[in-house]
Parts: structure tokens; C-alpha cells; sequence
């Protein structure tokens, strides 16, 4: 019961992150919104730079800039984007993030980006949130996360 609830937890974070429509409400983020990493996990901004703007273009209309997520309408229907900043989701390993973002998770209304993002970008956005909007200490692109 625990893992299945973590799951749908977790995939609900990435499934927002495609709610890109105009017609989403409560959209608003401000610059308090913002989380960033301590300094000694930092990476620098060249680095974290594609992440960012992937993450920013397809992800923060459901999970804020800071991603916090929370509840929100999006083409009628009442979701409640996860926290990516929650511990329960720092726990979640980067294949198990990488595949929600690569197959979305219909029921949690978040849609697949294996059609709209390279694998390579994916696995930007997964390196943004962690470094960035977890505060965890920067890592290689990790390849062949099995999406299947």
C-alpha cells in the first residue's frame, strides 16, 4: 500500500510538469516560490542552464518554479501536482523519476514528454530538480535508464 501511494505520489510530480495549457489556473509564482540549492552543492549556472529552461517550459505551469507543485485545475479537472522538493521524493531514484517524465502517469494527469524531450533533456530536467530545486549535490546525466 505504502509503495503504491509513493508511486502515485511521485508520479502526480511529474505528470503536472507537462501542464502547459492555457487553460491551467492558479499559476502564480513568485520569486519567494524559489528554491536553490546550498552553495556547496551549487553547481554553476552554465551547468544547471538547459535543466532549467526544459524544466521552466515544460514543468513549472503544474509544479511552480520553486517545485512546490500543489492543488490547481487544469482542462477541468482538479490535480494536485507533488512537491518535487519533499523528502519523500528525494528518496525516489533518478531511473524511477526519468521513466515518470518518459511515460507520464495517466492517472495522476501527468502526460508522457517521451514525444516532446530527447532523452538527453529528460535526464537535464532530472538533474535540475535534484541539483537545484532539491538541493543535492550535483551528478553526471546518468544514460540508459531503461524508459521501457
Amino acid at each position: 500500500m505504502k509503495t503504491r501511494i509513493f508511486i502515485i505520489a511521485a508520479a502526480g510530480i511529474f505528470a503536472l510538469a507537462a501542464c502547459s495549457s492555457p487553460q491551467i489556473t492558479n499559476q502564480s509564482s513568485t520569486n519567494s516560490d524559489r528554491v536553490t540549492a546550498s552553495p556547496s552543492a551549487a553547481p554553476t549556472a552554465d551547468v544547471m542552464a538547459a535543466g532549467r529552461q526544459l524544466f521552466l517550459d515544460n514543468c513549472s505551469d503544474c509544479h511552480k518554479e520553486s517545485g512546490k507543485g500543489g492543488p490547481m485545475e487544469i482542462e477541468g479537472k482538479k490535480i494536485e501536482p507533488d512537491d518535487l522538493t519533499s523528502d519523500k521524493l528525494r528518496k525516489v531514484p533518478d531511473d524511477k523519476l526519468y521513466r515518470y517524465i518518459y511515460n507520464g502517469v495517466e492517472d495522476d494527469g501527468m502526460p508522457a514528454f517521451k514525444d516532446k524531450l530527447s532523452e538527453a533533456e529528460i535526464r537535464e530536467v532530472v538533474r535540475y530538480v535534484r541539483s537545484e530545486l532539491q538541493g543535492m549535490p550535483l551528478a553526471a546525466p546518468t544514460k540508459g535508464l531503461g524508459v521501457d
